[in-house]
């Protein structure tokens, strides 16, 4: 954009001088100068048409499907979700809508007696705030429903939930906690977390990168 600036202030410096000397006399000042702005003006207008705009920033758009199948990968046979929400679903149990995002990916375990959960949000930056406020109701709703079911209680005390960039992730995994159970709820609850914290960290990675 600076040199394209230069070469037009060049030209018009020239116009000028012309003018003082006697060339093209024949047009009249302020048609001279007005031509000179005009052409000015149309080599700002391709400079922008061109988008050449040193401080902006290119949003980098992450696949979804991408997200889900790195956690997959990581965690093998303990990433239990399985069946996909849709709109409908995703906003009639966490009351996030359709204006809330650009895209998102929930998956669920097909038996409700299990509750293995994994919602991405691509949130719309005006509602990013209103997405964190409708996970965070969610899991406080599934805590309450699932008091008289200790390992699932466990999951749900244990669920994360984490903003990257505008990328709302909530994360209820554990799988098999049979390895844990016979050691009491505080074990229960750490061996979640610590799947949690491996599904987040790929997230985190594959956002981020």
């Amino acid at each position: 954009m600076k040199k394209t600036r230069i070469r037009t202030a060049g030209v018009i410096s020239i116009i000028g001088l012309c003018f003082l000397m006697g060339c093209g006399s024949d047009l009249p000042e302020d048609e001279l100068v007005n031509n000179g702005q005009a052409f000015e003006l149309e080599q700002v207008t391709e400079d922008l048409q061109a988008g050449n705009f040193p401080f902006q920033r290119e949003e980098k758009i992450v696949a979804l499907t991408q997200l889900k199948d790195s956690v997959k990968e990581l965690m093998g046979d303990q990433y239990w979700p399985e069946v996909s929400l849709s709109g409908q679903e995703l906003e009639d149990k966490t009351g996030i809508t359709e204006d809330m995002y650009v895209d998102f990916l929930a998956e669920e375990q097909s038996m409700d007696a299990h509750i293995d959960t994994m919602i991405i949000i691509h949130a719309r930056e005006a509602h990013i705030g209103d997405v964190e406020q409708a996970l965070e109701n969610y899991r406080a709703q599934t805590i309450r429903q699932n008091q008289n079911y200790p390992q699932n209680l466990c999951k749900a005390e244990a669920s994360r939930m984490e903003t990257i960039e505008d990328y709302v992730c909530f994360v209820q995994l554990g799988a098999d906690t049979t390895v844990v159970a016979d050691q009491g709820k505080d074990e229960i609850i750490a061996y979640c977390q610590e799947e949690n914290e491996r599904a987040l960290y790929v997230l985190e990675k594959e956002i981020l990168e």
